[in-house]
């Protein structure tokens, strides 16, 4: 220590002398009433508070913390007192605070918090106070919140505030850090002490009428932006979220401040990401004209923070605009469901153009954004690259929905969007899942603009192609190790699940079979309007041979029929462009084509219906047919494509009994019990089937052709059995 001396001040060298030179507890523990003195001098840095903490000792330290046996005539938490007033004064040193010494004091401090409101403790209020001191300090380490949780401190402290034990303002504040910094972790394995917590913080929200107000809803908008996995369902048999909603509506209705309003609006976002917009319309005589206020403000408010600004002012208020952006995002897809076409004609319009000129403005920030750095540089986890993203996002959920206004613009900033969507994606690929995946967002918005020449062009040129069949392989990866683990639901096609087997099964799908479905889609519309880029390019023919790969372990699964149906499909189109490398069918192309018929011939059937004489919608295929209709016609159509130069499939089909089995359903049922569009995909497709193979025609007269012709009004039909 003789080197450091003429560093460290007189007081502190005598200090730490006599503690050295102590023999037993009690001096040291004399010496210590020195020491508090000392430490909060002014002139005691850092390097001296090291010196005394190592001169004391954190062993003796313990040792008073630990005591349960105090002198006769002394306070029974004499010596706990003491210790922590000691450990408080070392809180501003970070390798004290962090070291495993202190960390492993935090059960004591816990179990004194618990006890702040026993008789024992009315005299020593001060022992609390720094207790609350040690845990904010530990609190501030990465090392120390993991301590705390791994202690349960969490469910500790929220009794604390819940009971309104002393000092219960501090447990909150302290709760309120750690949900801050580890977000949903903190209550992950206690959703009920949580809402506990909540439904206590909303109580005083409602209540409250001075500035502390928006206190507590700041706190109610880190909680709920952190919370452990709760369901709607579960949160709507609480009280406090109408409550709350009541409550920000009063507020927003009012003359209020900027920093106010910021705060309402974020958290009303919050309550409507996890309750829907659906609910927000049950909760208050007006919420309909509120709602419409309320997106309206929303858009008013990105249109003020991005208008005529720089990406660094902007990202000053980031956290209210991305509030203001889930509140847009939920309204969109609220706005194309049968309750808001209830609306008001006049509603819908002034709705209509509130978010146009968000999105607008909107691409005018990622025009700025492209032009100022149009090869991205930032670090992938900053909050502009993640603020980029939540933009991004807001454009795909409009263009999904409305993608023939400001066409231009989108086009302007496409190759922008692509090549932010290009660069993270690659992050994560290589591990870094923690990174945001414009590209998923996105996608509903590709299908849209892959129908669309110049945007099509653009996205060709970007090379979009090969990116989403990378992001398809990713996304199936995830979806297959997933589906490996499930049970085979499948064989029983007519198998029903109770709501509460098909509400499990809803929540354990992965999102990744949703991008597949999606990413199959974009694909079928570059096929189609690209036929000579889905001949030429090799990135078809993978897709191709993917197809023949994987669609046969889906046939027999009841649950994944829209997964089974886009595959199909994508298949039967890109095979039409490559049929002559498949003029003879190996074993891969045979399944593949097994199961697309498979899919087709079981979507309808008559023995289903009511009375037998009726085609309807197969029992496997009714809950999904929105989605899967439009997929079902395109591949009756395809697979008539593909018969046309390729022989051994009309010999397959004619093998597999669907041709005839096709004529007794059709001379079954009675007129008018089919469907137009379906009896003119069964007709092209039994004319095709004709033309390519005339044995077909024998097929259909056998199975009354001619009269289920005449019931059924199909005369090209006729045509060709006369």
């Amino acid at each position: 220590m003789s080197s450091k001396e003429g560093n460290i001040p007189k007081a502190v060298l005598k200090c730490i002398e006599s503690l050295n030179s102590a023999k037993t507890d009690n001096e040291k523990f004399a010496s210590l009433f020195v020491v508090t003195k000392l430490i909060k001098a002014d002139d005691c840095t850092e390097p001296c508070l090291k010196l005394v903490y190592e001169a004391i000792g954190f062993k003796f330290l313990n040792r008073l913390l630990t005591s349960t046996e105090v002198p006769e005539g002394c306070p029974p938490f004499i010596y706990k007192s003491v210790a922590l007033s000691i450990v408080s004064s070392f809180c501003g040193v970070p390798d004290i605070v962090n070291s495993p010494d202190v960390l492993s004091i935090i059960p004591v401090l816990i179990d004194i918090v618990c006890m702040s409101d026993a008789d024992a403790m009315e005299d020593n209020l001060m022992l609390v106070s720094d207790c609350y001191t040690c845990l904010h300090a530990i609190a501030g380490f990465e090392s120390g919140r993991k301590a705390l949780l791994q202690k349960n401190a969490t469910s500790q402290l929220a009794e604390v505030y819940i009971d309104e034990m002393f000092r219960h303002d501090e447990a909150l504040n302290l709760l309120i850090y750690l949900v801050s910094h580890q977000g949903s972790e903190v209550f992950s394995n206690n959703q009920e002490l949580f809402l506990q917590v909540v439904s206590r913080i909303s109580n005083e929200f409602i209540s409250e009428s001075s500035e502390k107000k928006f206190e507590l809803c700041q706190m109610l908008i880190v909680l709920l932006g952190n919370n452990p996995p709760i369901s709607a369902e579960d949160l709507d048999k609480e009280e406090w979220p109408k409550s709350v909603l009541q409550t920000l509506q009063g507020i927003l209705c009012s003359k209020i401040g900027t920093a106010h309003r910021d705060l309402s609006l974020q958290l009303i976002a919050r309550l409507l990401e996890l309750l829907g917009i659906a609910w927000g319309l049950s909760v208050g005589s007006n919420s309909r004209q509120f709602l419409l206020l309320l997106v309206n403000l929303a858009c008013v408010e990105v249109r003020m923070k991005l208008e005529e600004r720089s990406l660094e002012q902007i990202l000053e208020t980031a956290d209210v605009l991305v509030a203001c952006y889930s509140i847009i995002e939920l309204f969109i897809s609220f706005m194309i469901t049968q309750a808001f076409l209830s609306f008001d004609p006049k509603q819908r319009e002034q709705a209509y153009c509130a978010l146009k000129g968000a999105v607008s403005a909107i691409l005018t920030l990622l025009n700025q954004v492209a032009e100022n750095n149009p090869e991205w540089t930032g670090d992938y986890r900053d909050k502009k690259t993640q603020f980029i993203v939540a933009s991004i996002r807001i454009l795909g959920a409009w263009l999904a929905e409305e993608s023939s206004s400001m066409k231009e613009e989108v086009c302007n900033v496409l190759p922008y969007i692509i090549s932010i969507c290009s660069r993270l994606f690659q992050e994560r690929q290589k591990g870094s899942t923690d990174v945001g995946d414009p590209l998923r967002f996105m996608l509903p918005a590709f299908c849209h603009l892959a129908a669309e020449n110049a945007s099509r062009k653009i996205m060709l040129k970007e090379n979009v192609h090969q990116l989403l069949y990378n992001y398809f392989l990713y996304q199936w990866a995830i979806f297959s190790e997933w589906l490996a683990k499930q049970p085979n639901v499948a064989a029983d096609w007519l198998h029903t699940e109770t709501e509460e087997e098909e509400e499990i099964s809803e929540k354990s799908r992965p999102d990744s079979e949703a991008a597949v479905i999606l990413v199959s889609g974009i694909y079928m519309n570059i096929v189609v309007l690209e036929p000579r880029l889905a001949a030429t390019d090799i990135i078809f023919s993978q897709l191709l041979k993917f197809c023949f790969t994987h669609l046969p372990q889906l046939v027999k699964r009841q649950d994944f029929v829209v997964l089974m149906g886009n595959i199909a499909v994508l298949g039967l189109l890109i095979l039409r462009q490559h049929s002559w490398k498949y003029t003879q069918g190996d074993s891969a192309v045979f399944r593949y084509i097994q199961g697309t018929v498979s899919f087709l011939w079981d979507a309808h059937n008559s023995e289903e219906s009511c009375d037998s004489h009726s085609l309807v919608i197969s029992l496997r295929y009714k809950k999904d047919w929105p989605d899967l209709a439009e997929l079902w016609f395109l591949g009756m159509q395809s697979l008539s494509n593909v018969m046309a130069s390729m022989n051994w499939v009309v010999e397959f089909i004619v093998d597999s009994g669907w041709p005839q089995e096709m004529m007794k359903s059709l001379s079954t049922i009675s007129s008018g019990s089919i469907d137009a569009s379906t009896r003119t995909a069964y007709e092209d497709f039994l004319c095709c089937l004709i033309k390519a193979e005339p044995k077909v025609k024998a097929i259909v007269l056998e199975n009354r052709g001619r009269h289920t012709c005449r019931t059924h009004s199909m005369k090209q039909l006729m045509s060709l059995l006369d």
